[in-house]
């Protein structure tokens, strides 16, 4: 971080800066689609128990600020894809950042373990929703998480998405103790956002660092 006329930013490797904080009063919408580092922990993002989510503005852990994701993943496709390794998950084998695949590996132990104690947990990871792939957000034109290699989508037929369900509204059959692992771990849940992806998985270990909690 640096500090200069407009305050602190935060200067990547390529000489770009990013500011702290812009100084714009922001929507929910707004710190989605023009972010500072401030907007990225301005919801804390929860774990525990999963409660419906009511608030069209809760959306925790749905800020990426893009300019930081590429300094540290990979600034295009050949880059990202270049820094996949495999890494196995519930008797599968998906391709994941380095820099993630070790968070990655200690779920899938998590998951070894959930699954020798209730089988019946398969049919959450038997048809995998995938892990890299270069596109954007359905319906928007940002990069998606998957664009970096650091989110994972488990099995598709378990899953609601906000697009799909009646009147949007909040809808989940994702059991906790597969949410518990991911989050253990450093990934966030898309269960956790009214606009909600519930086989979604990502890994944003910045959003349970306390010292980043702190700061939101």
């Amino acid at each position: 971080m640096e500090i200069g006329g407009a305050g602190w930013s935060l200067e990547l490797p390529d000489g770009t800066r990013v500011p702290h904080d812009d100084g714009r009063t922001k929507t929910a919408a707004d710190r989605i689609a023009s972010p500072d580092v401030e907007d990225i922990f301005a919801l804390g993002y929860p774990t525990g128990p999963i409660v419906p989510v009511t608030d069209p503005e809760h959306d925790p852990g749905r800020v990426r600020l893009e300019p930081l994701f590429r300094a540290t993943y990979g600034a295009n496709a050949h880059e990202v894809s270049a820094a996949l390794v495999p890494v196995k998950l519930a008797r599968k084998t998906v391709r994941f950042h380095r820099r993630a695949a070790p968070a990655l590996e200690r779920v899938a132990a998590r998951i070894d373990a959930l699954l020798q104690a209730d089988p019946t947990l398969d049919r959450y990871f038997r048809d995998l929703g995938g892990t890299f792939a270069t596109r954007t957000i359905a319906g928007t034109d940002r990069t998606s998480a998957h664009a970096w290699g650091i989110a994972i989508d488990i099995d598709t037929s378990q899953a609601d998405y906000w697009r799909n369900g009646p009147k949007r509204v909040w809808r989940n059959r994702i059991p906790s103790v597969i949410v518990d692992a991911f989050e253990a771990e450093g990934f966030v849940w898309g269960g956790r956002w009214f606009h909600h992806d519930t086989m979604h998985f990502e890994y944003r270990p910045e959003l349970f660092d306390p010292r980043c909690r702190s700061a939101g």
